[in-house]
């Protein structure tokens, strides 16, 4: 596992906000696409494509500790990565870091 920059602090969500991030990882140059959230102070990230539907969590909407996709509403837990109504299915998730110049995730 490595430790990867995904975004700056100016590009950082507001408390209580999501957003999708793409970008490359500098050693295997794999394109990851991941949702990002700031829930009560602190960073979660969460593999971007909702596993039942696909659509998107970055672009989702907060409902309290969980987000739901912007396709059919599906709901996975923000710090876990757990679908609210199915425990089984479960997305990845990263734990996140700040740094001074930005917020890092280990993948």
């Amino acid at each position: 596992m490595s430790y990867e920059k995904i975004v700056s602090l100016e590009e950082a969500p507001a408390e209580g906000t999501g957003k999708k991030i793409v970008f490359k990882h500098s050693y295997t140059e794999f394109i990851y696409e991941l949702a990002l959230f700031q829930i009560d102070g602190k960073y979660h990230a969460l593999t971007n494509q909702c596993k039942l539907c696909e659509g998107s969590l970055g672009d989702g909407i907060i409902l309290g500790k969980y987000v739901a996709c912007n396709k059919e509403n599906c709901q996975w837990s923000i710090k876990k990565g757990i679908c609210k109504f199915n425990h089984s299915n479960v997305t990845p998730s990263y734990k996140v870091t700040v740094e001074e110049d930005g917020l890092y995730a280990q993948l």
